[in-house]
């Protein structure tokens, strides 16, 4: 897609590890302009760095040093993980093959020997910067893969959810007759239909991202209210709705789906025996705003702090003993946020407010022009 696109990055950060002085203002001297530097004078002070800082794009690590030489200071930080994929080039006045065999065989991308070539350095640095960056492309298209499939299998399979439930209901009660299902059945096939279509869509054409347009708000809702109807009836949960004529900016099915059908879904499945949703709709200018209020059991502080963080997301047990994916709330947020707009979520945990909690989530949408997109 991307869902989320990645913030431009600073100037690629090097680090330059050297025990000769003179050697590191050389170094400076010719790299300062256009990389972010950090100095280490020894391998202990070059772990450090490593470990305490989240961008180390390159290091230039010099073989001979002493306490601990640069074969070392590689070795071990190929051993972490926070670590092992940093390009490392080895700045050295050793020429034998069995010490830049060895080098490599540790870990080392490149070799540059002493008195190295300005401009030969700099190639070098360019090249591998390039590859790395090449690198975190690829990991980040095999993440967003991963997270495509995941609202496939998530969302895809609440449709299925909904028909499979109908059809066991017709084959044990037979007298109910099938009428009462087919709206219910119909709006899943409908949305499973619409679902698959749009992320085979998004995968045609990842660059453009979804195509948004002016999506009535009422039936959005209706249509994911319908879809939950079952869940909610298990409960007997009510729902309070203050809907507004409003048209939204959004995809039509990942609306219905992804954004109201997980927040709904999460609603219920939190929300005790008798319970009561709350759903409110407001215009704040050229947003329209979405609020889903329940009086479940509420988030401690550790969960809602990682609510939306996919390679964190973890399912919790619902009042009547529901379980889930964990991937619903952050799939809801990366909608939300291609549509243009935001959410915000508060949440009182029960064991900490026993007479009052609950989860209010809240998104505020693009209001769309009456008849089409926003200008």
């Amino acid at each position: 897609m991307p869902l989320s696109p990645e913030l431009p990055r600073a100037k690629p950060c090097l680090l330059l590890v050297d025990d000769t002085p003179e050697n590191i203002d050389v170094l400076v001297s010719l790299l300062k302009s256009d990389y972010a530097l950090k100095v280490a004078n020894r391998g202990a002070k070059a772990l450090q760095i490593c470990a305490a800082s989240e961008q180390i794009d390159l290091i230039l690590l010099d073989v001979m040093m002493p306490e601990m030489d640069g074969f070392e200071v590689c070795r071990q930080l190929r051993a972490q993980p926070a670590t092992r994929d940093i390009p490392i080039i080895f700045l050295t006045g050793r020429i034998e093959a069995d010490s830049i065999v060895r080098g490599f065989e540790i870990g080392a991308n490149d070799y540059v020997t002493k008195p190295f070539r300005p401009h030969e350095l700099l190639a070098r640095v360019r090249t591998h910067l390039t590859l790395r960056a090449q690198q975190r492309e690829i990991a980040a298209k095999n993440t967003e893969l991963k997270e495509t499939l995941q609202i496939v299998a998530h969302d895809v399979n609440n449709q299925f959810a909904v028909l499979s439930m109908a059809v066991e209901i017709i084959h044990k009660h037979p007298e109910i007759g099938v009428a009462k299902f087919l709206p219910r059945m119909s709006a899943a096939i409908r949305n499973g239909v619409g679902l698959t279509n749009m992320v085979r869509d998004l995968r045609r054409a990842e660059d453009k991202g979804l195509q948004l347009q002016a999506v009535p708000l009422q039936t959005a809702l209706e249509e994911a209210l319908l879809l939950a109807e079952d869940e909610s009836q298990k409960k007997q949960l009510t729902f309070t709705n203050q809907l507004l004529a409003a048209q939204v900016v959004a995809e039509p099915y990942a609306l219905t789906n992804c954004v109201f059908g997980n927040i709904i879904s999460n609603a219920i499945k939190f929300s005790p025996h008798g319970g009561n949703i709350r759903i409110t709709v407001e215009a704040h200018g050229d947003l329209i705003s979405i609020s889903f209020r329940d009086s479940g059991i509420g988030m401690p502080p550790p969960i809602l702090a990682s609510l939306f963080d996919i390679s964190r997301s973890r399912s919790r047990v619902g009042t009547n003993g529901e379980k889930g994916t964990g991937f619903g709330m952050p799939l809801m947020r990366r909608f939300v946020t291609e549509f243009g707009g935001r959410v915000e979520v508060a949440s009182r945990d029960a064991a900490a407010h026993p007479d009052d909690h609950g989860t209010e989530i809240r998104i505020h949408l693009k209001r769309a022009q009456s008849g089409g997109m926003p200008s």
